[in-house]
């Protein structure tokens, strides 16, 4: 009973730490605050209320000041505190840092505003804030605290005691054998009453501690998939519970309603990007494409009305072929921006070559896509992910919009236990921005108006994406761009090291 206090008690005393996509919890944005280009990091607390930590890098000039301010999505900036000034970094000249209190889970966006030079300019960067774990106890502060609580509970028996003895004496008299009776019963009572009463904080405590491990950790709506025959097509039924966090309706994001992932395990070799059609408030359909059989894991991203953002999870196994059944529905009409592509398993052998510190994939049609990669790259460490795709003639080919963005990347590590859809910009929903900015207009119309741009026009025709990656292992990425009016996917493999690997290959 002592030590599940000592456990409540240490949710204060404890550091809190971050963890957030499929296991990587981190909320990475680039684009302009005004006339400003801007990188932000949000690291978001893995429990609620929860400490975010947020990193502002400024590439442009003659910066002043850099403030942040946590914002509700039902509460606009009118009901928020005031923001917070980002301190610069000691030894940087363009990085600036700040804490934030998140105090309650749900959807939140974060206003950066920088003045300087050039005047003033905002930028929003959409932010869940969801607990994510439970804290456990370190066994040393646990076996401390125990130790002091035992202590002080005999220590307030021996007072009682002590005072039903003494207490009234005058100075100088010995207790009789009545007072010592006296204060033995005393002592017993004590013990009893302090003994019921952490017996029931004992039991309010785990009714608290099932209610945050049921309620308050964040658990996206389960899935339900399935392959079902229509005529000749084989189609993919998604049925979404809705709990908790996904009641509201949902938002389009690039024109979607779900940015659905397949790819395949264990080897990472057939990958799908699709957008499925709801036919049901929580039911989508999609025609599966001409991808092998076997199992698949599923991502499904998803954007909320309130600027709440899931990835839901789950499997589906895959027929090579499926019986035709009588054509008792419509075909359905695959979306024009699904696409998908099959490669060399990870860790064949056959994945694709390294040259000069480049790795390349060849694309259809000719086409072939680099990849600048980093010399090592190490996990919680910033690093921009640089991709060319360029022609038979080795020029760069001329990229057109796909969903409205230069380009779309997918990471997962090869357990499946990170996966991130990613963007030029970032890791954010434009949707969620965009509904963020919308309501602040709408709450505060006499305000200057916030014009967003995320990422910045390519330089030299390459594709950058920002990103960190959350822990080692052995990822593959996936870029997607348009060309010529098809889309192409490079596939492409990451080693993350561990520190500890680093510095060893280093000597």
């Amino acid at each position: 009973m002592i030590k599940k206090l000592a456990v409540w008690l240490a949710v204060f005393f404890v550091p809190l730490f971050s963890r957030a996509h499929i296991g990587s919890p981190n909320v990475f944005y680039e684009g302009l605050a005004g006339p400003y280009h801007v990188k932000v990091i949000v690291r978001p607390p893995s429990v609620v209320p929860g400490l975010a930590e947020i990193s502002v890098r400024v590439l442009s000039g003659g910066v002043q000041r850099v403030t942040v301010l946590p914002v509700r999505w039902d509460a606009g900036k009118k009901g928020a505190p005031p923001p917070d000034e980002a301190a610069l970094v000691r030894g940087e000249t363009n990085l600036f840092n700040a804490e934030l209190w998140v105090m309650t889970s749900g959807a939140y966006s974060i206003f950066v505003d920088v003045e300087g030079a050039q005047g003033s300019g905002t930028t929003v960067v959409p932010l869940n804030s969801v607990a994510v774990v439970r804290l456990e106890m370190p066994p040393l502060l646990g076996s401390a605290l125990l130790g002091m609580a035992a202590f002080l509970f005999l220590a307030l028996v021996s007072i009682v005691g002590a005072a039903a003895r003494e207490s009234v004496l005058p100075a100088g008299m010995q207790p009789d054998r009545r007072r010592l009776w006296r204060a033995r019963m005393a002592m017993v009572v004590a013990f009893l009453v302090l003994a019921t009463g952490l017996y029931g904080g004992q039991k309010w405590w785990s009714a608290a501690d099932s209610d945050y491990r049921n309620n308050k950790i964040f658990k996206s709506d389960p899935i339900e998939t399935s392959v079902h025959a229509v005529g000749p097509q084989r189609v993919l039924r998604l049925e979404r519970e809705e709990r908790k966090w996904g009641r509201r309706p949902l938002i389009p994001d690039h024109g979607k309603l779900m940015h659905l992932f397949l790819v395949r395990d264990p080897g990472m070799d057939a990958f799908a990007h699709l957008h499925p059609v709801q036919s049901r408030s929580n039911i989508f359909e999609t025609v599966v494409p001409s991808l092998p059989a076997g199992a698949y894991r599923v991502y499904a991203d998803i954007t909320h009305e309130s600027g709440f953002t899931q990835t839901l999870t789950s499997k589906v196994q895959l027929a090579e072929a499926m019986v035709a059944s009588p054509v008792t529905d419509s075909p359905m009409a695959p979306d024009p921006d699904d696409s998908w592509c099959v490669g060399p398993p990870r860790g064949s052998g056959a994945s694709p070559p390294s040259f000069r510190g480049q790795q390349v994939s060849t694309l259809e049609d000719g086409f072939a896509m680099k990849w600048t990669r980093p010399e090592r790259i190490l996990p919680n460490r910033e690093v921009t992910l640089q991709f060319q795709v360029v022609e038979t003639n080795g020029q760069p080919a001329k990229l057109e919009p796909y969903m409205g963005m230069q380009a779309h990347a997918a990471i997962q590590r090869d357990d499946g236990a990170v996966f991130t859809h990613l963007h030029p910009f970032g890791t954010i929903s434009m949707a969620s921005q965009q509904r963020f900015v919308e309501r602040e207009q709408r709450v505060a119309p006499n305000r200057k108006t916030l014009e967003i741009v995320c990422g910045l026009p390519p330089a030299d025709d390459f594709i950058s994406f920002p990103y960190e990656f959350p822990q080692a292992g052995r990822y593959r990425i996936w870029v997607q761009v348009k060309v010529r009016g098809k889309i192409l996917t490079g596939i492409f493999d990451a080693a993350v090291e561990e520190e500890r690997q680093a510095r060893q290959s280093r000597r």
